[in-house]
């Protein structure tokens, strides 16, 4: 068995142990909310977030929402090569208004939809999401900006998911 990595590491950094894994799930993908900027997963700091899949057939294969998933998950009911919509709707209801200069609260809730197809191959990702700092959530999830130095507030949020093993449908 292959031997896990250190705790800390970014969570999008797979080991081929975990590659073997979820051949052997039975799933064709995985989702993980993704909410902030912010300290970590499970900490939504006022940002509120649906995240729902749906198969071809309409079936609701998984749903999920920011806080309530600290993990990256399996979709069960998948197989590779399934064609599947996920939607994001998000909202920003904390106690921070900003207040700084230039601040425009977004307190609307916003969503978004993309439909994917699932390929079974970890190494395939589809990131997407709503809200004036989705770009920065974005980065935090890609490890390309620190998460910890900032906080979400009614002008500066995002949400949206992570999809392991997804393509977009228009690149097949």
């Amino acid at each position: 068995m292959g031997r896990r990595r250190r705790s800390g590491t970014y969570p999008y950094d797979y080991t081929e142990a975990d590659d073997r894994r979820f051949l052997d799930s039975g799933a064709g993908g995985t989702l993980r909310v993704l909410h902030g900027p912010g300290r970590g997963m499970g900490m939504t700091d006022g940002v509120l977030c649906r995240v729902e899949v749906v198969a071809a057939d309409g079936a609701v294969l998984d749903q999920a929402a920011a806080g309530s998933r600290g993990k990256e998950h399996r979709l069960h009911g998948s197989s590779a090569g399934d064609c599947v919509t996920v939607s994001v709707s998000a909202c920003f209801d904390g106690d921070d208004g900003c207040g700084g200069p230039g601040c425009l609260p977004v307190l609307d809730e916003l969503t978004a939809a993309r439909a994917v197809v699932l390929t079974g191959d970890l190494a395939d990702v589809v990131r997407f999401g709503v809200g004036p700092a989705w770009d920065e959530v974005l980065l935090v999830d890609t490890g390309e900006l620190d998460g910890r130095a900032s906080r979400p507030a009614a002008c500066r949020w995002g949400a949206g998911v992570r999809l392991r093993g997804a393509r977009p449908v228009d690149r097949r």
